[in-house]
């Protein structure tokens, strides 16, 4: 791919957060507080009504098959099964670095961090303000990806929902397959029901764009942010 020039590149600047490496946290678990930490500072970083102003990415992004095949490269060159679960655990699919992108300088350092960092200064590092690189080689969009329910939790919504028996809800589900979905994810809580998920998020590849906007979990189908 073709290098973009400078201007192209509209994230100027952005903030690296790292998780640091625990004898007793998971780094999975780790990941999971710091996106509910940066998810609670950009809805009240967002204008009622408007799109999010800042978007993330995960520099350490691996696809499923390739997670796989590095967790069994290291199964096969040690016979101690708990040292690969370990080293699988210090670095999930999804990494252990989190970028969050903005149009300048100034939005980043108008961030207020103090309630929703709590309890995270000892295990997550936050670089100050960065200068996006001035050449960049590639860009990608980060998105969110919603697997289908399971037939079983459809079928019960369905009699719930339309009022009918077991039996009538499961014909209307009989060809229905599940997703089965083999993305990287990050554990999650709703602050409204308390439920934990899981937020599966797809990587693409994708020349830069002029747009900007994103969810206020900093993720967007269209805006495509600088991987380096």
């Amino acid at each position: 791919m073709s290098v973009l020039a400078s201007t192209e590149v509209i994230a100027t600047h952005y903030c690296e957060f790292t998780c640091l490496r625990d004898a007793e946290i998971s780094t999975g678990f780790l990941m999971g507080r710091l996106m509910h930490a940066l998810h609670l500072t950009m809805v009240g970083a967002t204008p009622a009504g408007q799109p999010c102003p800042f978007g993330i990415t995960f520099p350490d992004y691996r696809a499923y098959s390739s997670a796989v095949q590095a967790k069994r490269s290291r199964q096969q060159g040690s016979d101690e099964s708990s040292a690969c679960d370990d080293d699988l655990n210090v670095a999930p699919p999804i990494g252990n670095r989190v970028r969050l992108f903005a149009r300048s300088e100034q939005e980043l350092e108008s961030i207020e961090w103090s309630k929703s960092m709590v309890g995270l200064d000892d295990y997550v590092h936050r670089t100050r303000p960065r200068s996006t690189p001035s050449r960049v080689e590639r860009c990608a969009t980060f998105a969110r990806h919603q697997p289908k329910a399971s037939p079983e939790r459809l079928i019960r919504r369905a009699m719930k929902r339309h009022r009918i028996d077991e039996a009538e809800a499961r014909r209307r589900y009989s060809e229905y397959s599940m997703d089965r979905c083999r993305l990287p994810w990050v554990d999650m809580r709703s602050e409204s029901s308390r439920h934990h998920f899981r937020l599966f998020i797809d990587r693409v590849e994708a020349p830069p764009t002029t747009e900007w906007g994103f969810s206020t979990y900093g993720l967007s189908r269209t805006v495509s942010l600088p991987i380096f």
